[in-house]
């Protein structure tokens, strides 16, 4: 991401700062635009949808806005569990590091069953 780009989605609807990171959640919709033809016989939310919700949680959590952060890499992305239409994703997210680089731990889960586990690097442009 990069400062003042519009967003195509909200692949977060609402964060809590907690000691050494921040939890987000998102409820996934069958009806939001950009699931659009997306396995329509089952509406299953990409991963990469996921490596989204940690870098907007991350920009709200840091600087209360998105945009402003960017990804530089992905260390690992584990998917266990699909994510389907009516689940909401929780992100507990740890956070390292000094700006602008941190590196964060998350781990996505639905109903309290680990769905992902995503560690990655991310830097900040102030």
């Amino acid at each position: 991401m990069t400062a003042g780009r519009q967003v195509p989605l909200t692949a977060v609807d609402t964060v809590e700062s907690r000691d050494g990171g921040c939890v987000g959640r998102k409820r996934v919709r069958a009806d939001d635009p950009y699931l659009a033809g997306h396995f329509p016989s089952l509406t299953v939310y990409p991963g990469v949808f996921l490596i989204e919700g940690v870098q907007q949680m991350l920009e709200l959590h840091l600087d209360g806005t998105v945009g402003g952060i960017e990804l530089v890499s992905v260390e690992s992305a584990r998917f266990s569990l699909p994510v389907l239409a009516g689940d909401e994703v929780e992100f507990d997210t740890r956070i390292t590091g000094e700006r602008p680089l941190l590196s964060t731990s998350t781990n996505c889960t639905v109903d309290g069953r680990r769905c992902a586990r995503i560690a990655a690097t991310w830097r900040c442009a102030s």
